[in-house]
């Protein structure tokens, strides 16, 4: 990005100003050169930034040809401190409410940066937009200048969608164009990114010196900002060429500079995520996971992807904390392509038996402790409020449903070990031997293993670490819609995931269970054609869970107090759990199934 430096020439009709002041115009060329100044040094933003809000303070300002010079400045401080948001609205408004016409870099600049802008945001339709309006404009004046720094961003934009072949075309010939003209920003920026690409493309050699000579130019224009960019790149470089006291005085000269820049800028996330990767390729699991961790906190989502939660998971598992492994795990795998998500699947197994073998103790431990405080509490209950017989016994009907529960999930998950460990195995142990011999044998059993592998994912219980009720009922309705005849729909009121995070999560994974229970039978009842499961909130911590279907109606539906069948009454132990009210009834040819709750 280029910082302008916009002067002005113009005449005006002379006009005495009142004694000892000075005119406008003058005072605004003055706070225009100061303002300047600032910006360009990163330590100095916010001093430029005061400077700003004086000058667009002054009276009178919006009708002087300084005004866009001022308004452009301010989007390029909102840039330096990494203020996306008012940054773009700050070019959308020169673009659209001020005559760019009449200053032939900003007609260029404004648009390339909105550009910019939506290549950050992942708009890639709208980048192109704004890029080609800003190519047209630098065409048009022959501004080499221009090409070279607009030739960079699209190559910049290739780079971030994994086009290093066309990002590699774009940034040399954006090298080219800067070659002819004297723009050190733009050749800094240039040697640098070009040298990124061809990191990414194994081109170590190519990309050594082009990273050497973009460093020596930060240096000597003492750009911080730069230098760590710079850093950034040439320590991943260092790992792969087996250099690692190369590697390491970039992280010592990166870790020195870190404090000079805004945390929250791209530049310091950028050093802190290879900063992490470097860690996790050197087998310094705490020190890795705790950069991730700030990386992925620092960047709302931008970071959050498999191959992170992947090597979070990873380092976790060095470390012996197996819950968070599973759970990190479990997010690459939502984020991972299909053959991935596979592969993931077999270590989130690994992860979670061994934090089961952990876990056990600890849970005998907390269960023998919990008995004593409840033997406690009831004792001097009893004493204190022997009135209150009633709701005692309650509660404790409300316990042995949560312990029958629990032994329910205990059992899911012995025999989801069992389904995914042996049956899946054996069977695919058999499925390789008949290859070749007998096909038609081969894929019947390639797709009783994939039906087993599915059965023992769906007998694990759900996760809420990273992911709500609302999610998972939505990825669920999802599945029988796309592996049954029925016609599902799913929705959920408020549709906001913080809402539904809140609920705790043992009051969520019954609900889920709840869900996929009823679901299941009515699935299997194979009458039904529609299918209908909606989340409500009615009130303040207050919700109703409804499943509605078309199919025909069972005596075991309109008895809902039967206390026959295994299904029903887990059912009914689910619901008292959790302290609420299940209702079914017929209207209109539907069967609806309502289940109020609290938080």
């Amino acid at each position: 990005m280029i910082l302008l430096a916009v002067t002005l020439f113009f005449t005006f009709a002379a006009m005495p100003a009142a004694a000892g002041e000075e005119p406008i115009d003058t005072v605004l060329a003055h706070l225009d050169e100061q303002i300047s100044e600032c910006l360009d040094d990163p330590v100095r933003l916010e001093e430029g930034h005061a400077l700003i809000r004086q000058a667009l303070s002054m009276e009178g300002v919006e009708k002087t040809q300084y005004y866009p010079v001022i308004r452009f400045h301010e989007g390029t401080y909102y840039m330096g401190i990494g203020d996306i948001a008012h940054w773009k609205q700050n070019r959308l408004q020169l673009l659209q409410e001020l005559p760019l016409d009449d200053w032939q870099d900003m007609s260029i600049s404004v648009p390339q940066e909105l550009g910019l802008i939506c290549r950050r945001e992942g708009k890639i339709d709208s980048a192109l937009f704004y890029y080609d309006q800003a190519l047209q404009e630098a065409r048009q004046q022959g501004d080499l200048e221009w090409l070279a720094a607009i030739s960079a961003n699209v190559g910049i934009l290739h780079y971030n969608l994994s086009h290093f072949h066309e990002a590699e075309q774009y940034l040399e010939q954006g090298l080219t164009y800067v070659r002819r003209v004297d723009d050190p920003y733009t050749e800094l920026c240039l040697l640098q990114t070009c040298g990124a690409v061809k990191v990414m493309l194994d081109k170590l050699k190519e990309a050594e010196p082009l990273l050497q000579e973009a460093y020596q130019m930060a240096t000597e224009a003492e750009s911080p900002d730069w230098q760590l960019r710079c850093l950034t790149t040439m320590m991943p470089m260092y790992d792969k060429l087996g250099m690692p006291d190369s590697s390491r005085a970039c992280l010592q000269r990166g870790d020195a500079l870190l404090p000079l820049l805004p945390p929250q800028g791209i530049t310091s996330k950028g050093f802190v995520n290879a900063r992490a990767n470097h860690y996790y390729e050197q087998g310094q699991w705490e020190l890795a996971v705790a950069d991730y961790e700030t990386s992925m906190a620092n960047d709302a989502g931008g970071l959050k992807t498999a191959a992170i939660f992947e090597r979070m998971a990873n380092s976790y598992a060095r470390l012996g904390r197996w819950q968070e492994a599973f759970c990190y795990m479990d997010s690459a795998r939502i984020e991972a392509d299909t053959l991935a998500s596979e592969r993931l699947t077999a270590q989130m197994a690994e992860f979670n038996a061994k934090y089961q073998t952990m876990e056990k103790d600890l849970r005998i431990a907390r269960l023998e402790s919990q008995r004593l405080w409840i033997a406690i509490v009831a004792v001097v209950i009893l004493f204190l409020l022997a009135g209150l017989g009633i709701f005692l016994r309650l509660r404790h009907q409300r316990h042995e449903a949560q312990m029958r529960i629990a032994t329910l999930e205990d059992e899911r998950r012995r025999i989801a070990r069992e389904l995914h460990d042996g049956l899946c195995n054996d069977m695919l142990a058999l499925e390789m031997r008949m290859q070749g011999d007998a096909a038609c044998y081969s894929e019947q059993l390639n797709r009783l293993r994939q039906q087993a592998r599915q059965l023992s994912h769906q007998l694990m219980p759900p996760e809420f670490t990273h992911l709500s009720i609302h999610q998972l009922l939505g990825h669920l309705m999802k599945v029988i819609d796309e592996n049954t005849t029925l016609t599902v729909t799913y929705e959920a009121q408020p549709s906001d995931d913080e809402l539904w995070r809140q609920l705790p999560a043992s009051v969520s994974h019954e609900l889920y269970r709840i869900v996929q229970e009823t679901t299941t039978n009515i699935v299997k009842g194979g009458t039904a054609t529609t299918l209908n499961v909606s989340l409500l909130q009615t009130a303040v911590d207050r919700y109703l869970l409804s499943i509605v279907d078309d199919g025909q109606a069972t005596p075991a539906d309109t008895r809902q107090t039967a206390a026959s069948g295994l299904g029903h009454r887990t059912q009914q132990d689910r619901i008292k759990s959790i302290g609420a009210h299940g209702s079914f009834s017929q209207h209109d040819g539907k069967n609806v199934f309502e289940l109020t709750f609290t938080a």
